[in-house]
This record gives C-alpha cells, structure tokens and sequence, in this order.
C-alpha cells in the first residue's frame, strides 16, 4: 500500500511542477536539473536554510517554492516581515498554515474554537498568580533534576532539559494530579508525535492519506484523549470545591464560563500547547548553556553575577538568553492564504491556497540587522546605560528579532516561556557548575548541525554530553 502511495505522490508532484497555475504570479525559484522539484524537496527536509538563500539570491525578497505538492511563498525582509506579522488572520491565516503540521493531532473543529481558547491562555498568563506558579516550579524541577543529573558522568543535554521542561508545562498547564499520574507517559506521546510530524509526508501529503506516520499520529492523538478524560473525571469526583483551588490552567479553564464548556477540546488544546511551548524552551536553555560552555569567560562572569547577588535577576544572564534565541531561532513561520492578496508596495499576487511564510532564522542572521551574526555576542542585547536593548518591531524599520513572532500574532505565552528558561538557568547556574562530559567535546561536535525538523527552534543533531556538578 506505501509504495503505491508514494508513486501517486511522485506522479501528483511531476503533474504540479509541470502544470502550476500558480507559477506566473510570484517568481519562482528554478533549481537545476530536469527534476530539481526531487532535490528541492530533500534540500527542503536536510538542509532548508541554504535552499532558502539559494532562492533569494536567484529571486529576490519574494518568490515561491514548489516542495512536491505544497506552494510556498516566501516574504524576505524586515519590511515584509511587518507586512506578514501585521496582516489579518482572514487573510493570512496562521492557523490554515500550522494546521498543515496539526491537523493531524488534533480533533476536528477544534480551529472553530482556537480564538477563545487562545484568549483564555492570554488571561492566565498575564495573571500574577500564574507567573508565580510557574517561577517556583520551574526552580523546584530544576533543582530536583539537577539533583539527580550530578550522578551523570555524560548527561544528554537536549534530552534531559527536553524532559525537565517537559515536566514543568505538565505541572504548571496540566496539573499536578497529570504530573503524577501520566507525565511518563505524555512525553513519550510528545517525542513520538514530533518525530511524525517532522517527516516529509506529513508535510506533503493530505490529511485524509492514511501514511504511516499519519496512523501513528492518530493513535497518539487518540491515546492523548485517553488520559484527558480520566484525569478531568477523576477531578468531578475529587469535587469542584476541591478543583476550584488548583493553580494550574486547565483549574482556571474549568472555571472559565467561556472555556468551561469546551472540555472536549482540551486534549487537542494541550497538546497544541505541548508542541508550543516545549521544543523552542528547551532548544533555547540548551543553546544558552552550549554557547556559555563554548566561551568560558562568559560562563564565569555569569556565574559570579548569579552567586553574588542570589537574590535579583542577572543582566548578563538575560542578554545570554536573548542572544541564544537570536542565534538559534525557528527556521520558518507558517500561513495559509485565505484569499488572494497583492503585497503592499509591489505588483506581486499571493494565490488564495498558497502557503506564506517568513524566515526568523533568516531574519536572525541577516547582517544588516545584527553585525557578526554567526558570532554568539550577548553584550550586543546590553546598552550604554546597563539596560537591555529592546526592538520595536512595529517602527518603520520593520520586524528584526522575531523569535516569538510580532503584530497581531506574537506569541501569548512568552511570558511564561521567558520565566521557565530564565529561572531554570538561574537555578542551575547558581547552585551547579557544568562542563563537556569530556574535554574532547568542543573538537568532535559540530554544533552548525542543526534539526529543524521539529516544530520551533532546532535542536543539534546527535545531542552533547554535559556534567553537572554540585559547588
């Protein structure tokens, strides 16, 4: 049945290379060779970054992309990074375009609800009851975890702050009776949906091809709902009186009267927030410690800063934090044309079905915006004056650092990302001291190899090994 499958596909992709209508209204990027459609889409799944540069250089800020049977028009730029950032969901729809990678782990109808739902996060974040819960657990799982990787002569880095962060959005989103009960659990249902979700395929083919990784994600999804409802019955029979008191969001989504009677949604809800939350924080507290280990000096001032005055924030360590999201930030954001759309100040037409995107990634590394960008400089983030530099994306110069997105889609969960990666790195870095699990790490490791094929920020190919020990 596969094979048979992946021959339609070759066939449907030669057919839309051969026949796009789409081809005349955006310029399109030509690769070489007969078939360069097959190679464009390997370059797409290994190495997207060089595609997408190869493609600016031959088109310009503005072209298209034709991977098998997805089209994709790319916006380059500061300018048309705001014009993206800043265009309507009805007509750029951020949800059409992840839905492409989601659909297939979460239940219909689901998107007829998104807006509330999505609103109802916004609330619970920006409450200071939330902030606090997060903050103190985040430090109370990292010093547990860190208890425990002291043990460890070679502690897989991403792996590790992978199932510590996981364990943290359980607690702080879910609850502490899902913690408990199904944490295990949920993140090997994480890791397995990421890898499916990743493949080529799922990008590709319909929702409706029974793929492989397609089954796999249905049964994921299936099992995700499982746990859901017997937690959320278990909290019924517990007593609302009792579940009135729990701090965690979906407590606050029960109580909602707007949330309360969408409870079916709720696996569908975490899950997007899993997804949401878990990759980039964890890429972003890995990056931070690689490119502090990577420049000893820096680890040094950061530490001192943070064992000095354990009490306050650290300066230093937040421009760190910035300047890792900068470096190794997600490779592209995604949107699905809901009709057709000239973009301002050209002549081009985005075709109504197109997917849009724009680049952070690119955007990150662009020298105009950031001098010496493949160079890791957290002093750039820090002012004359000793504060913080902060961007404004909305100024005329339009849309530079976007790690969390800008405009009328920017990331409602930032705050709560920033405090799990700020106060996990304080916690560690105060208490532990972290080293290459051997010296010859910096010489082996190629830390230019980055995954994009998860859903945020990359991750290094292969890991690296860490240890962490007690001062």
């Amino acid at each position: 049945m596969w094979p048979l499958q992946s021959a339609i596909l070759l066939v449907g992709a030669i057919f839309i290379y051969a026949a796009n209508p789409w081809r005349k209204k955006v310029p399109s990027y030509k690769g070489e060779g007969t078939f360069s459609f097959l190679g464009d889409a390997l370059d797409y799944a290994m190495r997207p970054v060089d595609l997408v540069t190869k493609a600016t250089a031959q088109c310009g800020s503005i072209f298209s992309l034709q991977i098998l049977t997805v089209y994709t028009v790319w916006l380059r730029g500061n300018a048309l990074n705001k014009i993206y950032l800043e265009t309507r969901e009805d007509v750029w729809s951020f949800t059409g375009g992840m839905g492409i990678f989601l659909n297939k782990i979460i239940d219909s109808g689901y998107w007829n609800h998104y807006k509330t739902l999505l609103s109802s996060l916004s609330k619970y974040v920006n409450r200071s009851a939330a902030q606090q819960y997060t903050l103190a657990v985040s430090v109370e799982e990292t010093q547990k975890a860190a208890a425990e990787w002291q043990m460890q002569e070679d502690l897989p880095l991403f792996g590790s702050i992978s199932f510590l962060v996981h364990k943290i959005i359980v607690r702080t989103l879910m609850g502490q009776d899902f913690y408990e009960s199904n944490m295990r659990e949920l993140v090997d249902l994480l890791h397995a949906m990421e890898a499916d979700i990743g493949s080529l395929f799922s990008f590709v083919l319909p929702d409706w091809v029974p793929h492989p990784p397609a089954r796999r994600l249905k049964r994921a999804r299936q099992r995700v709902k499982e746990i859901f409802l017997e937690r959320l019955h278990q909290r019924e029979v517990i007593g609302t009186e009792s579940s009135r008191t729990l701090p965690d969001y979906i407590a606050f989504t029960m109580e909602d009267k707007s949330t309360a009677p969408l409870s079916d949604l709720m696996p569908s809800h975490h899950t997007l927030l899993m997804f949401a939350a878990h990759t980039s924080t964890a890429a972003s507290i890995s990056w931070s410690l690689i490119s502090l280990m990577r420049h000893p000096e820096m680890l040094k001032r950061v530490t001192a800063e943070l064992r000095g005055h354990p009490d306050e924030d650290s300066l230093l360590l937040q421009a760190c934090i910035k300047e890792s999201s900068r470096l190794y930030s997600g490779f592209q954001m995604l949107r699905l044309a809901r009709k057709e759309v000239v973009i301002p100040t050209t002549k081009i037409s985005v075709p109504k079905g197109a997917i849009v995107s724009i680049s952070p990634y690119s955007t990150h590394h662009d020298p105009a915006n950031f001098p010496n960008p493949e160079e890791w400089d957290p002093e750039r983030w820090i002012t004359d004056s000793g504060d913080l530099v902060l961007i404004d994306n909305r100024s005329e110069a339009g849309a530079k650092f976007i790690p969390f997105g800008a405009g009328c889609h920017r990331c409602v969960g930032e705050k709560m990302a920033n405090i799990m990666v700020s106060k996990t790195l304080a916690s560690l870095l105060r208490d532990y001291d972290v080293e290459w699990a051997s010296p010859d790490v910096p010489r082996v490791t190629d830390f230019s190899a980055l995954d994009f094929g998860k859903i945020g920020s990359p991750w290094l190919k292969g890991d690296v090994g860490i240890r962490v020990m007690k001062v």
